[in-house]
């Protein structure tokens, strides 16, 4: 069974049989070469309906199945795309969205990490380093603030601190109290983000070893079963 995730700024394959035997992730506008010869498809994402003829599931189921395969225990899933962030409760099956601001999503950490001249690996790594406070939340008032704080010398390291703490208090603000909470889509690769989450949520949060995959995964496993 294939599981594609067409996201708004990846596609990701995964090949279930059993277990993960294969995976792959492209640029959005490159998800034809995700598209196997041969075995059943099941998609998901942002642009799921744009394959035909194959079965199709909502990032929200996705990101269930697919969490739970590796933490079957998860309370609470936070997916932190592209484009939009979900907190997902799957206690009472309810969500949040947030997606009208690109404050809180991959986008908004992109646009950042480009402007200081940064590969999106090189700002995740920056943490437990002294911050630069920064109280907009609006990605547009933020950069105002991050070249003021330029200006006035301040080095990258502590604007890109200031700004992964923003962050994460606008993500944090979405979720609920939980004990176990899992962290899926790739900005969960970016330690400085987790590490801020976690300070302010007071809360060890759980990360799968492919965090973007999941939702994929998901899709392989809906479509599986």
């Amino acid at each position: 069974m294939i599981g594609l995730d067409l996201g708004s700024t990846a596609a990701k394959m995964v090949k279930f049989e059993g277990k993960i035997k294969e995976w792959r992730i492209v640029r959005s506008h490159q998800w034809k070469e995700l598209i196997p010869s041969e075995g059943k498809i099941c998609t998901t994402g942002y642009f799921r309906k744009a394959l035909p003829n194959t079965k199709s599931i909502t990032e929200i189921t996705a990101a269930r199945y697919g969490t739970t395969y590796f933490f079957p225990d998860a309370e609470v899933i936070v997916d932190i795309g592209g484009q939009d962030t979900k907190v997902i409760d799957i206690r009472n099956n309810s969500f949040v969205i947030n997606d009208k601001c690109s404050a809180g999503t991959g986008a908004f950490l992109e646009f950042f990490a480009e402007y200081l001249g940064m590969s999106m690996e090189e700002m995740g790594n920056v943490y437990e380093v002294e911050k630069v406070e920064l109280n907009n939340t609006c990605g547009i008032f933020m950069l105002s603030e991050v070249i003021s704080n330029l200006v006035k010398g301040h080095g990258k390291e502590k604007i890109i601190a200031g700004i992964q703490w923003s962050f994460a208090r606008k993500i944090a603000s979405m979720i609920p109290e939980a004990e176990n909470i899992v962290v899926i889509g790739g900005v969960a690769k970016n330690k400085g983000i987790v590490n801020a989450l976690e300070k302010i949520l007071d809360n060890k949060l759980m990360i799968p070893e492919h965090p973007q995959l999941i939702n994929a995964l998901g899709a392989a496993l809906y479509g599986d079963k």
